[in-house]
């Protein structure tokens, strides 16, 4: 008998940038509805289920394939908060809905929680160390507890429909510069 080793390499492409680029995109339309360019919710809607909910999720997926534990919960946790937040859009009647709005204190509260744990991820990202996700994550955080603020009542809607647009901006550039850099094979675009 002998003794095989079997190694298997993993030649799947890195889906960070998938998942920023869905957080940016959706992130962007918020941004632009919180800034008052327009009222409807129709394609924030959208845009958080396509990209910001069914993006991030499967780049959370197949960063759990690669053993990526921050990238796994980060973009999976973050995705199922996009398609919660579509399915709160839809009921408060934004997007066409039938069923009952929401209270603001709830939403306040519920953005409050997901900042907390944005948070803390962004702690996370200090150790990671690259700069752009740094900055994902800060005005990812920024946004939850700005966009709190606004539910319970406290006017700062136009700073928090600046910052989460400043997110959705950080997001795909962060997206765009990762696959740059992957396809150039060396760092054109810094992070």
């Amino acid at each position: 008998m002998t003794d095989e080793n079997l190694s298997i390499v993993d030649n799947t492409a890195d889906p960070a940038p998938l998942g920023f680029m869905g957080l940016g995109l959706a992130a962007t339309m918020l941004g632009l509805m919180g800034l008052g360019f327009f009222a409807d919710a129709t394609m924030v809607v959208s845009m958080s289920i396509f990209l910001g909910g069914f993006a991030q999720v499967f780049a959370g997926i197949q960063g759990w394939k690669k053993g990526d534990v921050f990238g796994a919960t980060a973009f999976s946790a973050f995705g199922l908060f996009w398609f919660s937040l579509a399915f709160i859009l839809m009921s408060a009647g934004l997007a066409g809905g039938v069923l009952g709005a929401a209270s603001a204190a709830s939403v306040g509260f519920y953005l409050l929680i997901w900042g907390i744990v944005s948070l803390v991820l962004l702690l996370v990202t200090f150790k990671i160390g690259v700069k752009a996700i740094i900055v994902v994550f800060f005005t990812l955080t920024l946004t939850f507890f700005l966009n709190a603020a606004v539910n319970f009542g406290i006017g700062v809607g136009s700073l928090a429909g600046f910052v989460t647009l400043l997110l959705g901006l950080s997001a795909m550039y962060t997206s765009l510069a990762l696959v740059t850099n992957s396809v150039f094979g060396k760092t054109v675009a810094p992070l």
